[in-house]
């Protein structure tokens, strides 16, 4: 897909200097009459926002080659650039010292990774890129950067640099979107710098826009200049525009960008193939919620093709088992829900679609993998401390039991998962007492206080499902001191 094109040539998206694409080559614009409402019509039309300033003089820097377009006079409401009043394209009196440049509003944000719309989530600010930490990252703030970067909408929110780690600043953290925010900087977050993570913890997006690989577009690239059509848009798979018929000529087509015709790429020779008139693509997969599930929480699982054979079939496969889901769709996309998860839907996940037309099915490869991972939530437990016959006293560092006298120890919990049993830890010993729980709490008792049961005391809760040993977290530690009589 082709079409004439306008760009910023600057260290951000959405401020440097101006350059549009005519006659197969940039050129710069000059800056005589150079105002907002020219510098509004580009920020407009790159999707940036309102202009904040109209820079002249070659502030980004001198362009080379082709002036194209000098005393450009915009009223503002224009679509592009092209269509404002100009003296006619490489018509000037300038040189590139006079090159114009803009500043828009819109927010710098930019995806890192294999294509376009799904990637490593990276923003500007003071000056520098920086990286988005993934605490509290979800399909809300995912859907925001989406938008904002005109990508569709989310498809999933992957956490733990899916797209590698970054370098430099983590400028966002514990970022928490609506999803209605027009930019992610307007979510709510610690503010710019403020965090405590590591680029092991990197968030990324995968949107449902096209997913244009670079070396798509470089064949494509050379089809557009090929024909005179500018510079390629992008690149459609999966017979976007219908099924051909007859031959299939060239298959696994290479180009660098160079190249002045489609067949001086490298490709696997003529008539050389194993495609059908329609391939399929990949499908996306994404979970929501994402990471690690709690036991009886609902999971959806959404499976998403871009494709315009509609109305075909979708597959979830649990590929450590034998379990499979299919589900027919009227759209490319489907989704699968699994409620109150447990145990047995631990496992990876992958999707397919295939669709049957003029009696030939067509099948899908398989989509990436998602894991579902089960955890069970257990609170932390209490721990308190009684001593029946009344050797106990509170004092300044903890509890304070006269030697010889009783004491017992409590330890309870809130639970939606009885039948556990609790440990008590003592920090003096290596020893742990361990009682089963009984309505969610269990005593330990000591019927006579020495000097060795002087230390710190804490209390943990473990219950065992499906041969799975889970432990909660430990209570808060309990200082003893035995004092004598």
């Amino acid at each position: 897909m082709c079409c004439s094109q306008i760009r910023l040539s600057g260290s951000i998206r959405c401020s440097g200097r101006v350059e549009i694409y005519h006659n197969n080559a940039w050129g710069t614009v000059c800056d005589d009459n150079w105002d907002l409402n020219d510098a509004n019509v580009v920020c407009r039309q790159l999707g940036c926002g309102t202009a904040v300033s109209a820079p002249q003089s070659a502030r980004f820097g001198q362009g080379t080659g082709n002036i194209w377009l000098d005393d450009v006079g915009c009223s503002g409401s224009e679509r592009s650039l092209t269509e404002c009043q100009h003296r006619g394209f490489g018509k000037h009196n300038c040189r590139h010292g006079e090159d114009a440049g803009v500043v828009c509003s819109g927010d710098q944000i930019r995806l890192s990774g294999s294509t376009r719309c799904s990637g490593r989530v990276e923003i500007y600010h003071n000056n520098a890129w920086g990286t988005v930490c993934d605490d509290s990252w979800d399909l809300n703030d995912a859907n925001v950067v989406c938008r904002q970067l005109g990508c569709g909408t989310a498809v999933s929110a992957p956490q733990s640099a899916r797209f590698g780690q970054g370098t430099g600043n983590i400028w966002l953290d514990d970022v928490g979107c609506s999803g209605s925010e027009r930019s992610l900087t307007e979510c709510q977050h610690r503010g710019f710098g403020t965090h405590n993570c590591e680029h092991g913890e990197d968030a990324g997006v995968v949107c449902s826009g096209d997913q244009i690989r670079l070396s798509d577009l470089n064949d494509a690239n050379v089809v557009c200049r090929q024909l005179g059509c500018g510079t390629a848009v992008s690149a459609p798979q999966s017979a976007l525009f219908g099924e051909g018929t007859g031959n299939i000529w060239l298959d696994d087509v290479g180009c660098s960008g160079s190249e002045r015709s489609l067949t001086e790429c490298q490709h696997r020779g003529f008539g050389k193939h194993d495609c059908g008139h329609m391939d399929l693509s990949k499908p996306n997969i994404s979970m929501n919620p994402a990471g690690k599930i709690s036991w009886g929480q609902n999971v959806s699982i959404t499976c998403l093709i871009s494709t315009q054979h509609l109305g075909g079939t979708f597959t979830l496969t649990k590929t450590s088992g034998s379990s499979e889901m299919t589900q027919p769709s009227s759209t490319n996309s489907t989704t699968f829900n699994i409620l109150q998860v447990t145990l047995d839907n631990e496992g990876t996940y992958q999707c397919q679609y295939q669709i049957r037309i003029l009696s030939k099915d067509f099948i899908s490869p398989l989509s990436d993998s998602v894991r579902l991972s089960v955890t069970v939530p257990l609170q932390q437990p209490s721990i308190s401390l009684t001593s029946p016959n009344r050797g106990l006293v509170w004092g300044p560092e903890g509890a304070e039991i006269t030697r010889g006298y009783s004491f017992v120890f409590t330890c309870s919990i809130n639970s939606s998962f009885p039948g556990g049993c609790f440990f008590l830890i003592f920090s003096g010993s290596k020893v742990n007492n361990t009682q089963p729980a009984v309505n969610l709490s269990a005593s330990f008792n000591f019927p006579a206080a020495e000097y060795e049961h002087q230390g710190n005391y804490s209390c943990v809760y473990e219950v065992t499902l499906s041969k799975r040993e889970f432990p909660s977290a430990m209570t808060t530690i309990m200082k003893v001191t035995i004092k004598c009589k």
